[in-house]
């Protein structure tokens, strides 16, 4: 018994040495287990936006399996109304830019919207050369809530009997109050982080194109007379009034 003890005591500072001795030879080893390990989503893509690696915290936020990823544009992260920006982020990593803390609005895989803080860094070769980025999406969607339950007009939105809309200047709605439920039919959950094109009829969708060119510009709309789609389908006679924030 004391000589089976004593084999095996004996052995585990030869297995510590040997895992030292692993990750000091192959110290990618250690960081895989950190990129497997770590609570936000890891993405590394070429410079072409094409996926090239994807940890299990980006399939808990984006709902997407590695091989369901890996190889695609990553592009199918981002909603259609922001596509823009990925040229940009492409453009900067390429002059070897650190992005740090970007604010962005993605999209999982079953169509809802979350914000997310990304910090984007160039990959390089052994050579120096940039061959791609790894990006670092960390979800923010309850913290953004939360700052807009803390705004003063929240108190406001509360009580008033007109639906009360905010929007950013992509349309994606930021803030949706009890009455515009009761008008629309739609949850908060199910508006905020979405387009304001789901309440306006297909028909009508130049329309909020040209309302957005004239905010963008500082102008605002009075008493603009219109309609708007329900949930249930159902079209409602609205007038609205649209103020630049």
């Amino acid at each position: 018994i004391r000589m089976a003890t004593l084999t095996q005591t004996s052995s585990l500072p030869t297995r510590a040495t040997a895992a030292a001795n692993i990750i000091q030879e192959h110290p990618w080893f250690l960081l895989a287990a950190l990129v497997d390990s770590c609570q936000d989503a890891i993405i590394s893509k070429d410079l072409n936006g094409i996926i090239t690696s994807w940890n299990p915290a980006a399939t808990r936020m984006f709902g997407y399996q590695p091989e369901e990823m890996i190889g695609q544009a990553v592009l199918r992260l981002i909603p259609p109304e922001t596509l823009y920006e990925e040229a940009e982020i492409l453009r900067k990593i390429r002059a070897g830019e650190l992005i740090e803390r970007y604010e962005a609005v993605r999209m999982a895989k079953d169509g809802h919207r979350l914000n997310v803080s990304l910090t984007i860094s160039p990959i390089r070769n052994n050579e120096g050369q940039i061959i791609g980025a790894s990006k670092i999406a960390h979800d923010i969607s309850d913290q953004k809530r939360a700052e807009e339950a803390r705004s003063p007009l929240s108190a406001i939105d509360g009580s008033s009997d007109d639906a009360i809309i905010s929007k950013n200047l992509d349309g994606i709605v930021t803030s949706w109050n009890e009455a515009a439920y009761k008008m629309f039919e739609y949850t908060s959950e199910e508006m905020v982080g979405q387009s304001i094109l789901r309440i306006i009829p297909c028909e009508l969708h130049a329309e909020e194109h040209e309302i957005l060119r004239k905010l963008r510009i500082g102008e605002r709309l009075a008493h603009f007379e219109t309609t708007r789609l329900t949930k249930s389908g159902k079209l409602l006679n609205v007038s609205l009034t649209l103020s630049p924030v």
